[in-house]
């Protein structure tokens, strides 16, 4: 099962380098489009390969694990988590098509930037740390790490604060 393990956290890099190179000032390089989505296409190989030699294709018995593994952590038995996946890709994808189609010097609203990263994040770190193998959630906190510091980078660059904007009163 190494090529299961192999292609998610592979996906997972190249999702964060694609994150990187579009994070940065300016017009992102190429490689940044290219490393998302090629980070999708292994991530999408590793759920093929999960149905395959985990699941027998059978979607049922992925609902089920799921469902036995959420009530492990959460105490609740529910297996839309597979569901939750896919929509995962879904919105993975349109974010690739997004990108290529808006061309690069198009820029979107730091609300949907925000919203997507945020969505990105609560579904990786339940991956890599809270539904990961406890041997495994170092480097699902470090895949987390680099990307709070790839969306952070332009703040930092600035010299802006990465805490709330606050304004500061004049002095008296």
């Amino acid at each position: 099962m190494p090529a299961l393990y192999l292609t998610i956290w592979a996906a997972l890099a190249l999702f964060a380098a694609g994150e990187i190179g579009r994070s940065g000032r300016g017009r992102p390089p190429a490689w940044a489009w290219w490393s998302f989505v090629l980070g999708l296409a292994l991530a999408i190989v590793h759920t093929l390969i999960a149905f395959d030699v985990v699941h027998n294709w059978v979607h049922d018995d992925a609902v089920r694990n799921t469902a036995m593994q959420t009530e492990a952590v959460f105490g609740a038995r529910v297996g839309w988590g597979v569901y939750v996946n896919y929509l995962f890709f879904a919105v993975w994808l349109a974010d690739a098509w997004w990108w290529r189609a808006a061309g690069p010097d198009h820029v979107r609203s730091t609300a949907v930037t925000w919203g997507l990263r945020i969505f990105y994040l609560v579904i990786i770190l339940n991956a890599v740390v809270i539904f990961a193998a406890p041997p495994r959630r170092p480097a699902g906190l470090a895949v987390i790490a680099l990307l709070a510091w790839a969306w952070a980078r332009p703040r930092l660059a600035r010299g802006l604060p990465l805490g709330p904007i606050t304004r500061r009163r004049p002095p008296s």
